[in-house]
C-alpha cells in the first residue's frame, strides 16, 4: 500500500457524455479528460452520480473507468465509484473489480454498504471485510444522497482513517462544523476530505479540507484551481471573495435539472460539445430552462477575472 496523499484541488465528478441514441460518446469523454488535467483539476471522481452511476450497466461502468483511466495516463490521478451492494463479501469482489481498472482509489457509497435501518456496527462490519479482502487496495467513500444519505459519524470517520487504507472522502454534510471534526479525525492518516458543497468551500478550506469533488470542479476547473491556490492570499481576498460569492450563486442555475443543465452550461461556455442527454433525467431541456444556462456563461466571460475556463472561452 502507498503511503502517498491524494493532492488537494478540485475534484470533477465526472458527467458521462450520451449520443442521441444514449450510447456514451467516448469522444466526447476522452476530450473531457484533457479539458479537466489542462485546466488544473487534482484529480478526477469516475462513476459517480453525476456520471449517471445507477443508469450505467456494469459493463459500462468497468468501461467508463477504464477509459477515464486510460486517457489520463497518469497525469492526474482517478478514483472510481462502485455502486455496488449486496453481501460484505460481493460488495468487496465488486472492489477488487473496479481495483483492476487502474483506479488510484475505490470508493464505497456509503448508503449501499448496509441497507438504511441497519446499525453502524454493521456498516464498519462491511467495510472491515472489504479492507480485509482487498489488501493493497487505497479505498475512499463517498456519501451520496441516492437511494438514500448516509452520514458516518465522527467514530466510524475516525475508524476509516485508523484502517489506513482510506485516501479519499467527499463529504456531503453541508456543516463546517461537521467537516472541521471529521478533518481533526484524519489527523496523521492518509485520508483526506473533499466537500461537495461550493457554498462553504471557502471556510473548510481553512478548517483543513483538501479541496472540492462537486458541480464546481466540472464546470470552472481552472477558476476551483485558483481559488483553493489561493484561498489564504491576503493580496488576493477580494478576488476570492468574489469568486467565492460567483460559483455559490452559478451553483443554483445549474442545480436545475442537473446532470444535462451542466452538459448544457459546458456545450455553450466551453471548448467542450456535450449533447444535452442524460439517462438519468431524460427529459429535454427547453428554451426557458437554457437561457438561463447560457447567459450564466456568457456573464462569467464577460467578467475581469484571475482564471476561468468559461471567461476564456477554451
Amino acid at each position: 500500500m502507498s503511503a502517498a496523499l491524494l493532492p488537494r484541488g478540485g475534484w470533477p465528478v465526472m458527467l458521462t457524455p450520451f449520443r442521441e441514441d444514449r450510447s456514451i460518446d467516448w469522444e466526447a469523454l476522452d476530450a473531457s479528460v484533457d479539458w479537466y488535467v489542462e485546466l488544473g483539476s487534482a484529480g478526477l471522481f469516475a462513476v459517480a452520480l453525476s456520471s449517471e452511476m445507477y443508469d450505467l450497466s456494469a459493463e459500462e461502468r468497468d468501461l467508463l473507468a477504464r477509459r477515464v483511466v486510460e486517457r489520463a495516463a497518469g497525469r492526474i490521478p482517478v478514483v472510481v465509484g462502485s455502486p455496488v451492494g449486496g453481501s460484505a463479501e460481493a460488495q468487496a469482489d465488486a472492489v477488487a473489480a473496479v481495483a483492476g481498472t487502474g483506479a488510484d482509489a475505490v470508493v464505497l457509497i456509503s448508503s449501499q454498504l448496509t441497507p438504511l435501518d441497519a446499525p453502524e456496527r454493521d456498516w464498519l462490519s462491511v467495510v472491515d471485510t472489504i479492507v480485509d479482502r482487498n489488501p493493497g487496495v487505497d479505498l475512499g467513500v463517498y456519501e451520496c444522497p441516492l437511494p438514500f444519505k448516509r452520514l458516518p459519524s465522527l467514530d466510524a470517520v475516525r475508524a476509516l482513517a485508523e484502517t489506513g487504507a482510506f485516501t479519499f472522502y467527499k463529504d456531503t454534510s453541508h456543516s463546517v462544523p461537521v467537516m472541521t471534526e471529521r478533518i481533526r479525525a484524519m489527523e496523521g492518516s492518509r485520508l483526506r476530505l473533499y466537500n461537495a458543497a461550493i457554498g462553504s468551500l471557502t471556510p473548510s478550506l481553512r478548517a483543513g479540507a483538501a479541496g472540492l469533488s462537486g458541480y464546481a470542479a466540472n464546470l470552472y476547473p481552472d477558476l476551483l484551481d485558483w481559488l483553493i491556490r489561493h484561498v489564504d492570499d491576503a493580496e488576493r481576498a477580494d478576488a476570492v471573495t468574489a469568486i467565492q460569492r460567483l460559483l455559490t450563486i452559478a451553483e443554483h442555475a445549474v442545480n436545475l435539472r442537473y446532470p444535462t443543465s451542466a452538459k448544457v452550461l459546458l456545450r455553450h461556455g466551453s471548448r467542450l460539445r456535450f449533447a444535452p442527454i442524460s439517462r438519468w433525467k431524460p427529459e429535454a431541456i427547453g428554451p426557458h430552462e437554457s437561457l438561463p444556462l447560457e447567459e450564466l456563461a456568457a456573464y462569467i466571460r464577460s467578467l475581469d477575472l484571475p482564471a476561468g475556463a468559461l471567461a476564456a472561452g477554451r
